[in-house]
């Protein structure tokens, strides 16, 4: 999802959203880190270790950051005419808060360019129920076709932009 900010970013599209990735030491991985992609805000999604937020699997999400950074970027994205809006990922650990919950309702059941992952084989009826959902492009991604997808992402974006 990082490339696809960074390309779009690059070509003066306004990208807004929040994207996630893993955090490792060493060959563990220990957690999971959350950006807000219009204002740089980073924080923790979930890490190893006892925190005071729900427990999904080895993990503690951290409330607080995904309500501040995660929701917070959310909301910005839906209150925004970006070109784009990045929603990387939905799952578990996101799908915790409902204030995240909620707030990505609401972005999905506007008219806008949006990505978003879902967790492999996660249902969630925020995103079931949306209006475009009928008409969403659905990829599986693997690491054996991660480049192909990204092709084939960057050309339905490019297909989306030329009409706004």
């Amino acid at each position: 999802m990082q490339r696809i900010h960074d390309h779009y970013k690059n070509k003066g599209l306004r990208v807004d959203g929040m994207v996630t990735r893993e955090v490792r030491k060493g060959d563990e991985r220990i957690g999971f880190k959350i950006t807000d992609l219009s204002s740089g805000a980073e924080g923790w999604l979930a890490r190893i270790g006892d925190s005071a937020g729900p427990r999904i699997g080895k993990y503690s999400v951290d409330s607080e950051d995904l309500e501040e950074i995660a929701v917070g970027a959310l909301k910005r994205a839906a209150e925004r005419s970006a070109g784009l809006v990045l929603v990387d990922e939905i799952g578990p650990m996101e799908m915790t808060s409902s204030a995240f919950r909620g707030t990505l309702a609401k972005l999905l059941s506007e008219e806008r360019n949006l990505i978003a992952t879902v967790k492999y084989r996660s249902h969630y009826p925020e995103i079931e129920r949306s209006p475009g959902f009928a008409e969403a492009v659905s990829l599986e991604i693997s690491r054996g076709n991660c480049e192909e997808t990204i092709r084939m992402i960057l050309s339905i974006v490019d297909a989306w932009t030329e009409r706004s």
